[in-house]
């Protein structure tokens, strides 16, 4: 018996990617496919995309880059957020790979003795993670005149109306000030959908390519691209009053149906389900009896014709990645990034 499968769908994922591409008008889409393309599989995410039309993608790490490189054509361009390191430079020139430059060393040593080519400059507007802080700008404008970007990153986009939105606009209208001509890149998956104002030259959707991040106000949303399974592997009657479980959490408050799924948090499947997370099956959703554990979940089945071997959806079309991560008091990020190298990943699309 096969054990938990992620069905990835890249037509959806490409589909998601030519939407954003829409609203963001005249500026270019980007595609961020960090973490293994937030866990669904950078090479075949990163070619199903590049087939599609789209020229440049982020990483993270410029091993992440290296890799990707391996799956996608010279022409597209790859840019690392983290930047480069002296120890990393090689792999830089090689599998040309442009970093994003968030301190001045950084930039001193991209345009030290030989410099590799091309770079981005992220300057901080407010975020207070990576990034040149504002007293800084200028000494890094002297540095660094023309970079291939000039990237900053949005606090709180999935929430339209919060007024940090334009205060960190307005900085970046600063910044623009100091390097007058450079493609500027502000925004994510939720800035895509603040308009044209946050748009620029370039946009660099994540979330929003694999079904997830805050849903637009107007328009069409993301589809589902990933699918999460998993097969019963038993079924058992109990009597009301039996217990479920680890730490005996769950009481039976009649006879009841269950079946035993094999899934768990070794897998991704965050123990904060137990007890309130659900899955689907026979087409209704089920909820999610005692603890999860390691390898294994318990669902109600009661009245329900099922068999081991059947599989249970635990996210999908019948189970949004929001409402499953709300259930366990997370996001959809963390819930995809966290999928298990146990779970199998099985593509479809994307020619």
């Amino acid at each position: 018996m096969f054990g938990p499968r992620a069905y990835i769908d890249l037509n959806a994922a490409v589909d998601n990617w030519r939407m954003l591409q829409r609203r963001a008008g005249r500026a270019m889409a980007a595609a961020v496919v960090k973490a293994d393309a937030y866990g669904l599989g950078a090479a075949k995410v990163g070619q199903a995309l590049a087939r599609a039309g789209c020229k440049r993608f982020y990483v993270a790490w410029p091993r992440e880059g290296v890799e990707l490189r391996r799956a996608i054509e010279l022409r597209c361009e790859i840019a690392v957020f983290h930047g480069p390191t002296a120890e990393a430079l090689d792999d830089f020139r090689a599998h040309r790979l442009e970093p994003v430059l968030n301190t001045l060393d950084q930039i001193d040593l991209w345009t030290g003795k030989a410099s590799p080519g091309a770079a981005a400059i992220h300057v901080d507007t407010g975020m207070n993670r990576l990034g040149l802080p504002e007293a800084q700008w200028a000494e890094a404008a002297r540095k660094l005149p023309k970079p291939a970007r000039l990237i900053s990153h949005l606090a709180c986009a999935d929430e339209p109306g919060h007024p940090k939105n334009r205060k960190q606009l307005e900085a970046f209208d600063r910044a623009k000030a100091l390097w007058p001509g450079a493609p500027r890149s502000l925004s994510a998956t939720g800035g895509v959908y603040l308009g044209a104002d946050f748009a620029m030259e370039e946009v660099r959707p994540g979330i929003g390519l694999y079904g997830g991040g805050p849903d637009p106000a107007t328009g069409d949303k993301p589809k589902t691209v990933v699918t999460l399974k998993s097969p019963i592997l038993q079924i058992r009657d109990v009597k009301r009053a039996e217990t479920v479980g680890y730490g005996a959490t769950w009481t039976a408050d009649a006879d009841r149906t269950l079946a035993t799924v094999g899934l768990g948090y070794a897998d991704g499947f965050l123990r904060a389900a137990s007890n309130k997370g659900m899955g689907v099956v026979s087409g209704q959703k089920r909820p999610i009896v005692g603890r999860v554990s390691m390898d294994l979940i318990v669902v109600d089945v009661t009245g329900l014709k099922v068999s081991p071997g059947d599989e249970i959806e635990f996210l999908g079309p019948n189970m949004p990645l929001a409402e499953v991560a709300d259930s366990m008091g997370t996001i959809d990020y963390e819930l995809l990034t966290r999928l298990g190298s146990r779970v199998e990943r099985l593509w479809s699309g994307g020619e």
